[in-house]
């Protein structure tokens, strides 16, 4: 069995429903887990909000739905993307190809080309397309959209593998801590997912280093 359920963790963005469409379009039953927003379901399989805002980067919504799903694996999107096109096919053809994967590592696309700069400063990638390339490692910027064997957050809540200072990256740390639990971690190796496609570069977006403000 490796089916898959989308979960969408949303704030009340008003790009969620584009997200929902895409999921549903690559043949998904998108469930959205409201950090502690009112907002309407706009047409998710499954609407879900938590009792208060938690935060956190979204980890106690990925705690809660991991709880509740009843799939093998969980895929998660941001309120702010969407998927490409062909995505779905590509992920349940990888799920049900290598079933020895607990997580795989996703890849993204931003509207134009940005940078990833080390600590010094010194410029380490450049491109449109993030976190497809395994030689890497599991490395800043190099972990996205990660899809989880849903079994593994009994073991490893996303919110115990948060940083003190809640930096940003935290599925670096959640991806990291999996790993060093003996978890098998595989990569897609092609971006899937659309980062923030209707924002424009003028607004602040898919600039050098990230994804904005």
């Amino acid at each position: 069995m490796t089916d898959t359920t989308v979960i969408i963790k949303t704030i009340g963005r008003k790009t969620l429903k584009a997200a929902i469409a895409s999921a549903k379009r690559e043949g998904f039953k998108p469930w959205v887990i409201s950090d502690g927003v009112n907002t309407a379901a706009q047409g998710a399989h499954k609407y879900l909000q938590l009792g208060k805002k938690w935060g956190m980067y979204g980890g106690m919504c990925a705690n809660v739905a991991a709880a509740i799903v009843p799939t093998e694996f969980i895929t998660f999107l941001d309120d702010d993307d969407t998927f490409l096109p062909g995505a779905g096919d590509y992920i349940r053809t990888m799920l049900k190809k290598h079933q020895e994967v607990d997580l795989w590592i996703g890849g993204v696309r931003f509207n134009s080309e940005i940078a990833l700069n080390d600590k010094e400063g010194k410029e380490v990638w450049r491109g449109t397309d993030l976190a497809t390339d395994p030689a890497r490692g599991l490395t800043l910027g190099n972990v996205a959209m990660p899809t989880y064997r849903t079994s593994i957050f009994a073991r490893v809540p996303f919110t115990d593998t948060l940083p003190s200072d809640l930096a940003e990256a935290t599925d670096l740390h959640h991806v990291r801590a999996c790993d060093a639990r003996g978890f098998k971690v595989g990569w897609f190796g092609t971006a899937l997912y659309k980062v923030r496609p209707d924002m424009s570069d003028a607004e602040g977006y898919d600039r050098v280093n990230g994804r904005g403000a």
